[in-house]
């Protein structure tokens, strides 16, 4: 016991934290939300973000993750819409939570429940105005489909997603594959 005392001192507070040593299993679904907005339009491929527990995860009879346990994540992929209907893309991944031992708990996003990867619309002219045999008619679909900005993504304060309370490579088998 002692020596476990003495090798638990010697981790750095920001230390990562194993699922297992909160008696979790690593395919337990935690459901979070976002604490702040995320939009196409201003964010960049770095940035972080933060969200936190909705509810207390419980093993048996004792308390392993806090409600309202913060969370934190990075930007993967931010891209503005832009001209010729091009829409904004938004791709972001959860990293991490913090305990309140202040050790970090590595997380992973559950695929078939989020919505944390979205693409805007295009907001095109619809492609059957220009089988229409009016010359001028898909003339302007054409220009309008050229001109006009796509739409970007917001992802808003209160988006609900869920992870799974491990970063182990094992988690894969707790993601729901679509079959191919």
């Amino acid at each position: 016991m002692a020596l476990w005392l003495v090798c638990m001192a010697a981790l750095p507070a920001g230390a990562q934290m194993r699922t297992r040593s909160l008696g979790l299993d690593p395919c337990t679904v935690v459901a979070v939300e976002m604490l702040g907005s995320v939009d196409s339009k201003t964010a960049q491929p770095g940035d972080f973000f933060r969200f936190q527990t909705i509810n207390a995860v419980t093993v048996r009879t004792h308390i392993a993750i806090p409600a309202r346990t913060m969370g934190y994540g990075i930007v993967v992929i931010a891209s503005p819409a832009a001209r010729a209907g091009r829409p904004g893309t938004l791709l972001l991944e959860p990293r991490y939570l913090v305990l309140p031992n202040g050790r970090k708990l590595g997380v992973v996003l559950d695929h078939s429940a989020s919505g944390l990867y979205r693409s805007g619309p295009t907001g095109d002219a619809p492609g059957y105005l220009g089988v229409i045999p009016l010359p001028a008619l898909d003339a302007a679909v054409n220009i309008f489909n050229l001109f006009h900005n796509g739409k970007n993504i917001d992802i808003p304060r209160g988006t609900v997603f869920a992870i799974f309370p491990s970063d182990d490579p094992s988690v894969e088998r707790c993601q729901a594959h679509p079959a191919y």
